[in-house]
């Protein structure tokens, strides 16, 4: 009888789908013109981060995040909210948001993207 495979929490935590990293060969650096050497292989990792990070739609650009961990009774009714005016999930938040900041004194800043 075979013992079932053991898992692997360095595995789980260093395989593609959890980094978002791809197993690609490494790029070929090719040189200008110069008649030389052949070309230089650089190894994916050392990339520049600028390169493989994506790019934010134009509609995040400038804004931070805030993460709101709620009870699913609460998602679920703002959920609703959003449904019975049209809004979305985003701009029912954000006039949340807006009530709050009027509410404090700090005027309405938050803008709906």
């Amino acid at each position: 009888m075979s013992a079932a495979p053991r898992f692997s929490l360095r595995a789980a935590v260093t395989d593609s789908v959890s980094t978002g990293r791809r197993d690609e060969p490494p790029a070929v650096v090719e040189p200008e013109d110069a008649p030389g050497p052949a070309p230089v292989q650089v190894p994916a990792a050392s990339r520049s981060i600028k390169d493989t990070k994506t790019k934010r739609p134009a509609t995040r650009q400038g804004a931070r995040g805030i993460t709101v961990w709620v009870e699913p009774e609460v998602y679920r009714m703002i959920k609703l909210v959003g449904l019975d005016t049209d809004m979305t999930t985003q701009d029912v938040m954000m006039e949340a948001i807006n009530d709050l900041l009027a509410k404090r004194g700090k005027g309405r800043l938050a803008k709906t993207r």
